[in-house]
């Protein structure tokens, strides 16, 4: 039993794809569960683009890569606590409840609330803004194009430099976070995924040793030396040849034409003549010769005496017995 030839990963996720399905399902309640219990948030986005002005010192070149920096710079400044306390004090309709008063926690909520990117090899900065509330989203993301467009000396600290609204802000029309879709597909894919696994993980050989799981066709437990296979073949086919008692009604005149063949047995031996009864009473009555009976060896010595009269003497017996020249 230990020499046994495990299935292949195909035929365990194929045969156990119902926990594959529950553990699937199972993952994508729970995304589905975290989905729901965040809040939805709407976006507003605005672009800035950074403007190098033209010099004689400096190639088309070296102000793109220069115009590129100061963009990835300007992105790292807007995430700082002090650039938020300047788009809260702006002058727009800003809640500044929604931003606590502890510092840490500000920062922390200003950095999930605000998100900036640059592409590469362009000198744009994209800024989203990321609120349950669509007016607020609206607001921050104009704070904060007034704040870099008014305050570019203080954040980059050369006059070469320009920067100019590209995209005016706008909010999306439903919730952006979380992305229901793409939780839904994540889940799927994550619990099929944690579902083969789960599977394969748990696969325990001894089961199919003890159910004989079939592999491709043949016996699931590698054939032994014993088994002769054409012995069994043999007495399959001598079993086949022996006509099978379907109904109860053939046993039962099996058994009768037995007893029948017994009671014509016994009528045979009634109606049989008994010749050597006939012979004795013959003897008796007309005194007649009847020949000596053959001695019967094998029975009892009282049944070999012979129970016939004597024969007729004749006459001149010893004459003849002894006769005389």
């Amino acid at each position: 039993m230990e020499n046994v030839r495990n299935i292949s990963h195909a035929e365990i996720v194929k045969r156990d794809w119902r926990k594959i399905l529950v553990v699937a399902l199972f993952i994508v309640l729970l995304s589905m569960v975290f989905t729901l219990v965040r809040p939805f948030l709407y976006r507003g986005t605005v672009s800035i683009f950074v403007v190098q002005k033209s010099s004689f010192s400096i190639d088309a070149y070296s102000a793109s890569k220069s115009e590129e920096r100061i963009a990835n710079k300007l992105a790292q400044v807007i995430l700082s606590s002090s650039f938020l306390d300047k788009v809260v004090n702006a002058g727009f309709d800003v809640d500044k409840s929604y931003f606590p008063a502890d510092e840490r926690k500000k920062r922390d909520k200003w950095a999930k609330t605000v998100e900036t990117s640059v592409p590469a090899g362009l000198s744009k900065l994209e800024i989203n803004v990321y609120h349950s509330d669509p007016n607020q989203a609206l607001q921050i993301a104009n704070a904060i194009a007034y704040v870099l467009t008014v305050g570019k000396r203080d954040f980059i600290g050369i006059e070469d430099v320009d920067l100019k609204v590209l995209d005016s802000p706008l909010v999306s029309k439903y919730p952006v976070r979380p992305n229901v879709i793409f939780n839904l597909g994540l889940g799927i894919i994550v619990g099929l995924i944690l579902g083969v696994a789960f599977v394969i993980a748990s696969y325990d050989p001894r089961r199919d040793k003890l159910f004989g799981i079939h592999h491709k066709g043949e016996p699931h437990l590698i054939k032994t030396a014993k088994v002769d296979h054409v012995s069994v073949e043999k007495a399959m086919v001598r079993e086949r040849d022996v006509p099978e008692i379907k109904e109860l009604e053939e046993v039962e005149e099996l058994e009768q034409a037995e007893g029948l063949g017994d009671r014509f047995a016994g009528a045979r031996d009634d109606v049989l003549p008994d010749v050597e009864a006939e012979l004795d009473e013959y003897a008796e009555e007309e005194g007649a010769l009847v020949p000596p009976r053959i001695p019967d060896y094998n029975n009892d010595k009282e049944k070999s005496v012979n129970k016939h009269k004597d024969i007729a003497e004749f006459e001149g017996e010893d004459e003849i017995v002894g006769m005389k020249p």
